[in-house]
């Protein structure tokens, strides 16, 4: 790695904001108002949750105390677990959340993907 190539964090605080403009520019979609996580947890408070995280994290500009790591993750996870029943912009919706969760968490992983 030569000194002219971004670093993971970086690359992942670069690829969280141009994510991030996408899903604020996007309304939150009507047939997710009734999903639940198998974890009971309502998707729109896991999207309410993880958008405060991501906030959080652009706001220190790249940094995210514990405790809203930890919640990203799990709000990830839950979401994870139901992305498989979603089609349409439903799934583009939460992968994208589960996308920029996973930028944030694994800052490191960010080099070779590029969404």
């Amino acid at each position: 790695m030569s000194g002219d190539e971004p670093s993971g964090d970086s690359l992942a605080f670069t690829r969280v904001t141009t994510l991030w403009a996408a899903h604020t520019g996007e309304s939150f979609p009507d047939k997710l108002r009734w999903v639940d996580a198998p974890s009971g947890a309502p998707v729109p408070a896991l999207d309410f949750y993880a958008a405060g995280c991501v906030n959080a994290y652009l706001a220190g500009q790249g940094v995210l105390d514990p405790q809203r790591h930890r919640i990203l993750t799990e709000c990830a996870t839950d979401l994870e677990a139901i992305l498989p029943g979603l089609t349409g912009h439903d799934a583009t919706y939460v992968a994208r959340l589960i996308r920029m969760a996973e930028l944030i968490t694994h800052p490191h992983r960010a080099r070779g993907r590029s969404r």
